[in-house]
């Protein structure tokens, strides 16, 4: 072991490493965002009993009518399958309701119970507490053009190859 790394196994040993090609490269720097941002997500919301998962569910049935399964799993980029058994799990929880549309008999439409709308008012309110505070090192008009820019990051990456 070389005098430059005695001592830091264990130790937040990182924060001794030449990161700067990393931290020009967006995909490390979102990714580690990302990983802070659901661990701190966790905490927040841990008494509320929701996932990152649950919490986009609940918003976006909340807020599109009659959304279906299959428009639901490609905005929150999952596999059908795996939407379908936590949407069943919410299901018999009481949180939301499945039917058969009635304009397209293979679509399955989803639409929040009373007590799913009232689980989701409080998530939103809960969320905005969280976005507050995952933003807030940022001033306001920063935050504005960091979710702009994100925004533009999406819409921009949306067709390419995965």
């Amino acid at each position: 072991m070389t005098q430059k790394n005695a001592g830091r196994e264990g130790s937040g040993a990182e924060q001794g490493l030449d990161l700067g090609a990393l931290r020009q490269t967006p995909g490390f720097m979102i990714r580690i965002l990302q990983i802070q941002i659901f661990d701190s997500f966790f905490k927040h919301f841990e008494e509320a009993g929701l996932s990152p998962v649950d919490y986009g569910i609940l918003l976006t049935v909340r807020d599109n009518p009659a959304v279906t399964q299959s428009e639901l799993a490609a905005v929150l980029k999952m596999q059908l399958p795996n939407l379908v058994k936590i949407l069943v799990r919410m299901e018999n929880a009481g949180t939301l309701k499945r039917k058969r549309s009635l304009k397209d008999k293979r679509a399955v439409e989803l639409s929040l119970t009373a007590s799913g709308r009232k689980e989701a008012d409080e998530a939103n309110k809960r969320g905005r507490t969280f976005n507050a505070q995952t933003l807030a090192a940022l001033s306001k008009p920063e935050q504005a053009a960091f979710l702009q820019m994100l925004s533009r990051l999406v819409e921009a990456h949306k067709g390419a190859p995965t």
